[in-house]
Formats: C-alpha cells, structure tokens, sequence
C-alpha cells in the first residue's frame, strides 16, 4: 500500500553544508549535484506530528568524523480537502475549471522538481 508523505528540508543547512564540503554532497556525470539522505521512520509522531526525519548522511569513510546532520521531517499526508461553501463564499463559482476526483498537490507543492543552481 503506498503512502503520501510531506513535510520540508532546510535549504539553508544543505547549502551550508555544501559549501563546507559534507562528503555526503558528490556531484554526477550529468554535472548535477546529489546529497546522500537518511529518512527515518519513527514509531510515534513527535510533538508537532512529524513521523518521519531525513538526515544527510556522510560517506563511509567519513562516519566516523562527520555528524549526521537533520535536515527535515515529514508528515503523513491526510489528502486533500474538500472546498466547502465557505471556502468559495464571494468568488463567481461560475468557473471553468475541471472537478479534481483523485487528491493531488497540497495546497503550495507543485510536484514539479527544481534544479538547483550549487
């Protein structure tokens, strides 16, 4: 059974880390570069209703000196929700837009990947 996942990583530290040289950082023959995670499933949601976290993970031969760094946490998706006449209240509902019948994007997440310019 396959299940949805959301959440968000911090750029900021992946880019920190990037420019320090993390070995968990390798770039590819296609000249893109690639980090190297850890997603964690744990037992119980924390505080915030997380349930699962993503680390960046050093290489074998840097375990040793190079700390696991948590970059995210995830949360499992509860599928979309429905508009309500509330939500529409004041909008001309005379829209030609088609009727989503299967959930999609959260509301803000495009599916679509970037390519990051580092």
């Amino acid at each position: 059974m396959s299940k949805l996942f959301y959440g968000s990583i911090s750029v900021s530290d992946l880019i920190d880390q990037l420019k320090q040289k993390h070995s968990a950082f390798s770039k590819a023959q296609n000249g893109k570069i690639y980090a190297n995670v850890s997603v964690w499933l744990n037992d119980e949601k924390d505080k915030f209703g997380n349930i699962m976290s993503v680390q960046i993970t050093p290489s074998k031969e840097m375990k040793d000196v190079e700390k696991k760094l948590y970059i995210g946490n995830l949360k499992e998706s509860e599928g979309a929700k429905p508009v309500s006449d509330k939500d529409i209240s004041g909008i001309d509902t005379d829209l030609d837009a088609p009727q989503r019948t299967t959930s999609g994007p959260r509301s803000g997440e495009t599916g679509v990947d970037i390519d990051l310019p580092f």
